[in-house]
């Protein structure tokens, strides 16, 4: 699904696109992906820039405090790419790639702390 699609479809499910606050995180999210797929596909996060250039924001409303893009990204290649993807060409990569791309995402529910 195209980005806006797979945030959609998670709201459906009251949940969001994932938001990766931590290493963690990231790490567990990778690992989900390629113990379903045997793979680890360009895959979909809750990362966008697409309300304003180079101000990234998770979809969920956490607090985005990411750093850990590949090398030389964000890069906006073309002036059109506003959606966070990991596991950019089958590695440990986090990009930024266009939105209208078809990939395979991953929801999140937030943990509410009684």
């Amino acid at each position: 699904m195209k980005w806006s699609e797979a945030e959609h479809y998670c709201t459906n499910l009251k949940a969001n696109l994932a938001s990766l606050p931590n290493t963690e995180t990231y790490n567990f999210i990778r690992e989900i992906i390629f113990k379903a797929t045997g793979t680890s596909p360009g895959t979909w996060v809750g990362g966008t820039d697409a309300s304003k250039e180079g101000y990234w924001l998770w979809s969920s409303g956490e607090k985005f405090a990411f750093i850990n893009w590949g090398p030389k990204e964000p890069n906006n290649l073309g002036g059109l790419e506003d959606c966070m993807e990991i596991n950019f060409r089958g590695k440990d990569y986090v990009n930024d790639a266009k939105c209208s791309l078809k990939k395979p995402f991953v929801c999140a529910k937030r943990r509410i702390n009684h």
